[in-house]
């Protein structure tokens, strides 16, 4: 145990960082709420543990797939009206290109929604 916190101390100093990682359990836990089709309940989870671990890769990476999952949900179910599950696709791949920019998938599927909108001639919601 003691050797553990050593170790665990001295990659801290080495690398610069004192920032705690994400508990990768609970970061499990909280995706397979979202795989489960609880996924308010999941990114919740995890966007509370990246207030505490804002620079955690993995927790970046699996808010991404949190919120693909999410905004598929709502792009791709045909049992919503237009005016439920536009805005709130268009939502959760905007939260996925505010962490990775470079998420083709969701840039096209924002693009595709952003262009319904301009075919119907209405403004794009600000969500």
């Amino acid at each position: 145990m003691k050797i553990a916190l050593l170790l665990m101390t001295a990659a801290v100093l080495v690398t610069g960082c004192s920032e705690p990682k994400a508990d990768a359990e609970k970061m499990k836990q909280a995706l397979a709420l979202v795989d489960s089709g609880s996924y308010q309940e999941g990114l919740t989870q995890l966007e509370e543990m990246a207030k505490a671990s804002p620079n955690d890769q993995a927790l970046k990476l699996t808010l991404v797939a949190a919120h693909m999952k999410y905004g598929h949900f709502y792009m791709f179910n045909d049992t919503l009206s237009p005016k439920e599950k536009y805005p709130n696709a268009l939502k959760h791949y905007r939260a996925v290109l505010k962490l990775d920019p470079n998420v083709k998938e969701a840039q096209d599927n924002a693009k595709q929604i952003e262009d319904i909108y301009a075919m119907m001639g209405r403004p794009v919601p600000e969500v």
